[in-house]
């Protein structure tokens, strides 16, 4: 019997020790790092430049649909990797098709399910626009340096699918010359898968 109490408190110290010595420190639970490719709809608001004797007067033109999608890879809570490209076409008696591909970042400012969030991008943008008459680049076609912001709200920001709304403004330069810039304003309604 005296073998068997000494081989029980011998065990329950061996238990004892462990669990105080060996506990894995306390961890909170946190939100897994989510990578999505995003769509969204919308429509632009969209101008060319004015020069005197080229372009007398800036074009503006209301611009639908606008078509968005890309790849937002969030690397925490509040900040997120980004690759956009967004397009938009105006048909008619005049036409125009506007196009840039950005990388960049947003911050979503909470972590909420509603979450307010600020982003900018750098890429690559391309113009057609038949208000000019010649075929001259930086005029009626244009190819070069963009640059673009975006301001908004993601809906359900804690999972795995998410609802979007934003503004957002690009801006692409013909070549690097942004004195013949083309300018977009857009409004946008997206999802996150």
């Amino acid at each position: 019997m005296k073998k068997i109490l000494i081989l029980i408190s011998f065990l329950a110290l061996a238990a004892f020790a462990q669990g105080e010595y060996t506990s894995a420190p306390e961890r909170t639970l946190q939100r897994p790092v989510y990578s999505f490719q995003t769509l969204a709809f919308g429509l632009a608001f969209w101008s060319n430049w004015e020069e005197v004797g080229v372009n007398d007067e800036k074009d503006h033109v209301t611009a639908f649909p606008l078509v968005r999608y890309g790849h937002i890879w969030e690397m925490s809570t509040h900040g997120a990797i980004t690759a956009i490209s967004s397009w938009h076409f105006e048909f008619g008696k005049t036409w125009e098709v506007h196009g840039n591909m950005l990388f960049g970042g947003r911050y979503s400012i909470l972590e909420e399910i509603v979450s307010p969030f600020i982003g900018a991008g750098i890429g690559i943008g391309m113009q057609l626009d038949s208000h000019f008459d010649d075929w001259d680049f930086g005029e009626r076609w244009a190819l070069g340096l963009s640059l673009g912001g975006e301001i908004g709200a993601s809906i359900f920001h804690n999972s795995a699918l998410q609802l979007e709304v934003g503004f957002g403004f690009d801006i692409i330069a013909s070549k690097v010359d942004f004195g013949k810039s083309f300018t977009s304003f857009n409004l946008f309604f997206g999802i996150n898968y």
